[in-house]
């Protein structure tokens, strides 16, 4: 009698046991779906907040761009530099685009004689200069007769090369036979260079090496030049800026007036491409959107010719 009483309290311990480990088992199992339920939940809500914050970044974007848009606008205006809140600002930087050199307005007009100031400024002898220019031209003309030292399919031997039309991207220029030379002699050319410039070059803009070598002028003058263009604190866009007339300009770099290298048509002292750059921060979110767009400032509407987003 003792051994089955022992023998079935055995077992009720042994179903009790059982039945505790199945419940330990499946709470741990409701643990375990609690826990990658919140997990989704959060990514869920993560990704909510960060497409809040991209969208409430491109509004920012758009409103400082529009703003900046306005020909009234100055590079130095109070509303280019905002704090929306406590964690949403922009800040709009303005540059003229026509502190860059337009490869296909020179081309178009077949300036012969600054494109190849310029590639003698980069280190180049005249011959390969020559060459260069012929090849380039031949590259946005829309024939198939190569200039004497130039190139026309045979000498890309590849199909649809050169294009026979303007350049569409400062980079497409790298594709020209003969810039590759360029290339090794002075790696940072793109920096010369915008498909989007008016095709005159903006001396309140241009950076003194752009300004020396499209005028063939001592770099110390166009260093001077922009000393003076930038004011005592040397920073663009200032309160103590100076925008310097034509007159004022060549002289500052020992061109005497009356044009006589014929610079007047390449020369300018306002920009009427400008270069928006819009920097937005919502939260811990940074964006920068830009925009080339024309119109003069203080004159008439503004059109878009490009624009970029990162």
């Amino acid at each position: 009698m003792h051994l089955r009483l022992t023998s079935a309290f055995l077992t009720q311990r042994h179903r009790r046991g059982a039945a505790l480990l199945a419940v330990l088992w499946v709470i741990a199992l409701l643990i375990g779906l609690v826990a990658a339920t919140s997990l989704l939940l959060m990514q869920d809500i993560e990704l909510a907040a960060t497409k809040r914050q991209v969208f409430r970044a491109r509004m920012l974007s758009e409103a400082a761009l529009a703003i900046a848009m306005n020909p009234d606008i100055k590079p130095d205006d109070p509303l280019l530099r905002r704090k929306v809140a406590e964690d949403e600002e922009f800040i709009v930087e303005m540059t003229g685009e026509d502190g860059l050199i337009n490869p296909n307005v020179l081309l178009q007009r077949e300036d012969k004689d600054t494109l190849r100031r310029i590639f003698l400024y980069w280190g180049m002898n005249v011959q390969q200069a020559n060459t260069l220019i012929d090849r380039l031209l031949d590259w946005v003309d829309a024939d198939d007769m190569s200039r004497v030292q130039g190139g026309e399919r045979k000498l890309y031997n590849s199909n649809g090369m050169p294009f026979n039309r303007p350049f569409r991207s400062v980079e497409e220029m790298a594709l020209v036979s003969g810039m590759e030379l360029v290339e090794e002699g002075y790696p940072q050319w793109r920096e010369w260079f915008s498909v989007y410039g008016s095709g005159v070059l903006d001396l309140n803009e241009a950076q003194p090496e752009i300004i020396a070598a499209v005028t063939g002028t001592d770099i110390r003058y166009a260093q001077n030049l922009r000393s003076q263009r930038l004011g005592r604190d040397g920073i663009l866009n200032t309160l103590d800026d100076t925008i310097l007339d034509m007159t004022s300009a060549l002289a500052i770099l020992g061109i005497p007036a009356g044009d006589p290298m014929g610079l007047a048509n390449i020369l300018s002292v306002q920009s009427s491409t400008r270069r928006i750059l819009v920097k937005v921060r919502v939260g811990d979110l940074e964006r920068q959107t830009a925009a080339v767009v024309r119109g003069a400032l203080g004159q008439g509407t503004t059109t878009i010719l490009w624009m970029g987003e990162r």
